[in-house]
């Protein structure tokens, strides 16, 4: 008998050292799901910290942009890339530092570049086609080339974002489709034609202010020319997604109400923050240098976090 319980003491013991051994190979296993073989630059692809004016060649002409790299990027982990532009008559480096987005990119040790548009006023021109080489999508997929050929990029984990003009270009491009974006932020510039039909489903969060009158949330004229209503834009983007049902709507704040439709096609949603007392103007964010900005900037959100977080939640082939 004394034997019989030996044995069964012998096999309960096996039994739990078999299980640790299981429970320790899964956790390695989950570890490998996260940075499998492949997943690093070899060799590294360094590139200096902090920011920095570069130059890159596109469609015929020299193209300007700004490079904010994070002090934690090492030159072998796959890092996630953010583009931001300015809005009409704006900068890169005014729109970084209206935005606060150098040191989200660093908190969250991603890459961002802004690129500077054409002109004396400087304007984005989000009309004219990706097949045209002198066009700003073509200049947008070059660019995105060039930084995923110059760093060691994360080609699922690449944004875009944009205010005023340069939300309208942000949401051209996903209207265009060409270019993998997994997520678009975008900020009192509505964008939608008939011709985004086409394109794959996006995820997009945006916000606008009901008392802008540079881009009036009615829709109208404007200075880049007309504009349609930013509910119907965003109707438009969430039928385009396939989004199963009418949008779920929360008071975020007293001025702030928040618009989501999910579920939608490839695990793509639409966001829309609508602030009552807004103007044309980025939620949350520092007085702008310079720039058609007009009205009441909210600080009871912030676009630049709030677009951050929504980033984090999307990777292209998940959304």
């Amino acid at each position: 008998m004394r034997h019989r319980v030996r044995a069964v003491r012998r096999l309960l013991v096996l039994a739990a050292i078999v299980a640790l051994l299981a429970a320790g190979t899964a956790s390695c296993g989950k570890a490998d799901t996260i940075r499998k073989p492949g997943d690093e630059c070899t060799p590294a692809k360094s590139l200096p910290s902090g920011s920095t004016q570069r130059t890159i060649e596109s469609g015929g002409q020299l193209r300007h942009y700004l490079i904010h790299v994070p002090p934690g990027y090492d030159g072998s982990t796959r890092t996630p890339l953010v583009l931001l532009f300015h809005g009409l008559g704006g900068t890169p480096q005014g729109v970084i530092d209206t935005t606060s987005m150098a040191a989200l990119a660093d908190k969250n040790n991603a890459i961002l570049v802004a690129p500077l548009a054409r002109g004396r006023i400087t304007e984005w021109d989000f009309k004219t086609p990706i097949s045209q080489p002198t066009s700003d999508l073509a200049f947008v997929r070059n660019l995105v080339k060039e930084v995923k050929s110059d760093g060691c990029i994360d080609s699922s984990r690449v944004y875009a974002a944009g205010f005023s003009n340069g939300s309208v270009l942000a949401l051209a491009l996903a209207c265009d489709g060409s270019t993998k974006f997994a997520a678009y932020g975008a900020v009192s510039g509505p964008y939608w034609n008939d011709s985004c039909r086409s394109s794959p489903p996006a995820s997009i969060v945006y916000f606008h202010g009901l008392k802008d009158k540079t881009v009036p949330y009615a829709g109208g004229e404007t200075v880049i020319g007309p504009l349609p209503p930013v509910n119907e834009v965003m109707a438009s983007w969430a039928s385009h997604d396939s989004c199963p049902a009418a949008s779920a709507t929360t008071t975020v704040s007293q001025h702030v109400r928040h618009f989501t439709w999910s579920k939608c096609k490839k695990g793509s949603d639409v966001n829309v923050y609508v602030v009552d007392n807004g103007g044309h103007r980025w939620p949350g964010g520092k007085p702008a240098p310079s720039g058609r900005v007009s009205g009441v900037m909210t600080q009871e959100i912030d676009a630049s976090s709030l677009i951050w977080k929504f980033f984090d939640q999307h990777t292209a082939g998940g959304q």
